[in-house]
C-alpha cells in the first residue's frame, strides 16, 4: 500500500556522495510525530567509504528506540535534520565494499544493526555501516529472521551477560518474557544454564515456557513485586517499565537490576547504587562480531530462535509501526525491503 506519491529530494550528506546516484526506496521521515509521519520516497543511494560495507537490504525489523526516535523522544541524540531513514536492525547481501575491507567480499549474507542512538537507516533498499558491525547471517534462517535479532538478542545477551554477569545456576527474574528483547533474554538465560522465572502477560504463558521459562508470573493476575518467590542474581526489565526501588526487595544481597531504558527514575538509582552491592545499572546494546557470531552459533544449533508476530513490506511501514506500539505484540515485527 503506496501512502504517499513519492517524491525524490535531496537527503543528509550521509547519504549524498560527491557522485550521482541511483535512487532507491526508502520510508523516510520529515518530521518527528506518529506512525502517520512515514512516506515512500527515492533517495540517492549510498557509497560505502574506507572500512565501510554497502549492503543490498532485504529486511529490518522495528524496536522500540526507533519509535522513541520517531516521536522524537530522542531527539536530542537524533537532532533535527531531516529527512531520516529509521530502523537499526539489517539483514541483506553484501553488494561493494569499501576500501580497507577484508572481512567481507560482495555476494556475503550478513546481519547486524547500525550503532549508535536513533542511527537507522534499515528502511531502505540499501544500507551502508562500518564493516566491523556486521557479521555473517546465520545459515537456515531466512533474512526476515536474521533481521529480527540483531539489536534485541544483542541487548538481552549483554544485559545477561555483561551488564549483570549471569552464570550458570544462577536465578534470573526477566521482565517482559515474551516481549522482542524478552522472549530472547528468557532463551539466552536458559542456553547459559540459569534458573528462568518470567513475567509476562497471562495469554503468553504458554509461549514462556516454551521458551525456557520454569516458573511464570502473569502480572494481569498478580503483581510480581509482592509475590513470595526467592531472590534473583539478576533481575532483566526488558521491558523497561518498572524500577529498582520497586524491584530492590527480590535482589539477592549482591544481585544486580538491569533496564533497558534510561529514564530520570533510573540513571540516579544507577549512580546511588554504584558502591552498593545491590545495583540498578543500564544496558545499551553494541553492535560487534564477537557477540553476533555467538548468537549466530546459537541459532545455527537450533538453541535461540525468534519469534516473529508479522511481516510488512516497506510500504506498509506505517502499520508495522502501529501494530509494534500496540502493545499487543510477543517476539518482534518485521518489515520486508525488496
Amino acid at each position: 500500500m503506496n501512502y504517499s506519491n513519492r517524491k525524490t529530494s535531496p537527503f543528509p550528506i550521509s547519504y549524498r556522495r560527491n557522485e550521482v546516484k541511483l535512487p532507491m526506496k526508502a520510508a523516510v521521515i520529515r518530521k518527528y510525530g506518529g506512525p502517520e509521519v512515514f512516506h515512500m520516497e527515492e533517495v540517492p543511494e549510498p557509497s560505502p567509504a574506507a572500512g565501510e560495507i554497502k549492503i543490498r537490504m532485504r529486511a529490518t525489523s522495528i524496536n522500540p528506540i526507533d519509535f522513541k526516535t520517531r516521536r522524537g523522544y530522542l531527539f536530542f541524540l537524533s537532532g533535527f535534520r531531516f529527512p531520516k531513514i529509521l530502523c537499526s536492525d539489517f539483514s541483506g547481501v553484501v553488494e561493494a565494499c569499501g576500501s580497507n575491507v577484508t572481512s567481507f567480499s560482495p555476494g556475503d549474507e550478513v546481519y547486524g544493526f547500525t550503532n549508535g542512538a536513533a542511527k537507522g537507516g534499515g528502511l531502505a533498499e540499501a544500507l551502508c555501516c562500518k564493516a566491523s558491525i556486521a557479521s555473517r547471517k546465520p545459515s537456515g534462517l531466512s533474512f526476515e529472521e536474521a533481521a529480527s535479532i540483531p539489536l534485541a538478542a544483542s541487548t538481552a545477551y549483554q544485559a545477561l551477560v555483561h551488564v549483570g554477569g549471569l552464570k550458570p545456576g544462577m536465578r534470573v527474574l526477566v521482565i517482559g518474557a515474551t516481549g522482542g528483547v524478552g522472549h530472547f533474554a528468557v532463551q539466552l538465560a536458559a542456553i547459559i544454564g540459569a534458573q528462568v522465572t518470567g513475567v509476562c502477560r497471562s495469554s503468553g504463558e504458554s509461549l514462556a515456557r516454551q521458551l525456557g521459562c520454569s516458573d511464570i508470573i502473569a502480572y494481569d493476575r498478580e503483581d510480581f513485586r509482592q509475590t513470595k518467590v526467592a531472590s534473583f542474581d539478576v533481575i532483566f526489565d526488558a521491558a523497561g517499565k518498572y524500577g529498582f526501588w520497586s524491584c530492590r526487595k527480590l535482589l539477592t544481597h549482591s544481585g544486580v537490576y538491569v533496564t533497558t531504558v534510561p529514564g530520570p527514575s533510573v540513571m540516579p538509582a544507577v549512580a546511588l547504587t554504584a558502591a552498593a552491592k545491590r545495583k540498578a545499572r543500564f544496558v545499551g546494546a553494541n553492535s560487534n562480531d564477537r557477540d553476533l557470531s555467538l548468537l549466530r552459533q546459537w541459532c545455527e544449533e537450533g538453541r535461540l530462535r525468534p519469534t516473529i508476530k508479522a511481516v510488512f513490506p516497506l510500504e506498509e511501514t506505517r502499520q508495522a509501526y502501529e501494530l509494534a506500539e500496540s502493545g499487543r505484540t510477543r517476539g518482534k515485527v518485521v518489515i520486508r525491503t525488496v
